[in-house]
């Protein structure tokens, strides 16, 4: 049978990663998934529908190809169902079962294809997703469950339903394959997206901060790994 090829251009890209998965027993694995799998349903169904998203599962995360036509304001309701999901799940499950997500979004380049996912867009999102400054940074705030790393044009689309004071700003650069990309980190409190509301400007804030991608991380067009490899170097500029 042949592969239904998705249609050419820039969509958005989600990708979530549990932390600490293999830290935990087989039949913990597999209670995680459930309540992953639970978790990620619920959201997608909430705020795209089951039409809107194509879903590539991989064990501890998943990645996520949004439809054509489907603008990256969408991942403020995502981003709000995810936390409110997380919080719940959190509070019915039990202590030594935690689930805390890294979450990367992005809009770019990106189509279904023979294994996995095709495009630039898709593959910028999934690095940044498996990048050690966010493992970090999610690590290192242990009241967390959710870690966020926005791209430039999903911050743009969603500021103005978002506290710009609860986001930094970082420069993502690899130079040994050409990459930079600035991105919007945000990690702690429940994010306070709501619909509509005027955001609070403030000037980038750690704009002074730069990250380097250590070489052996991701590369080509087609998501294909079940895992991330590779990772990055937070430093500041002297």
């Amino acid at each position: 049978m042949g592969v239904r090829r998705g249609d050419a251009g820039d969509r958005v890209c989600v990708a979530v990663d549990l932390e600490g998965y293999g830290q935990r027993t087989d039949e913990g694995q597999e209670r995680a998934q459930d309540g992953l799998v639970a978790l990620l349903d619920a959201v997608w169904a909430d705020a795209v529908g089951a039409t809107g998203v194509h879903r590539q599962p991989n064990g501890d995360g998943e990645v996520a190809l949004l439809g054509p036509g489907i603008g990256a304001e969408v991942v403020v309701p995502v981003l709000r169902a995810l936390e409110g999901g997380l919080r719940a799940a959190n509070r019915r499950g039990e202590p030594g079962e935690r689930l805390r997500l890294r979450v990367a979004a992005h809009v770019g380049p990106g189509r279904p294809a023979r294994n996995g996912f095709a495009g630039g867009g898709v593959v910028r999102c999934c690095r940044v997703l498996g990048s050690r400054t966010l493992r970090e940074q999610l690590r290192d705030t242990p009241g967390a469950d959710l870690a966020v790393a926005l791209s430039e044009p999903v911050f743009a689309a969603t500021r103005a339903a978002l506290r710009d004071r609860e986001f930094r700003r970082v420069l993502v650069s690899e130079p040994a394959k050409a990459f930079r990309s600035w991105v919007w980190l945000h990690v702690g409190p429940p994010l306070p997206a709501v619909p509509g509301r005027t955001g609070e400007r403030s000037a980038p804030q750690g704009a002074d901060m730069h990250i380097e991608i250590a070489d052996g991380g991701l590369v080509g067009t087609v998501v294909q790994a079940r895992e991330l490899h590779g990772g990055l170097t937070l430093w500041r500029s002297p």
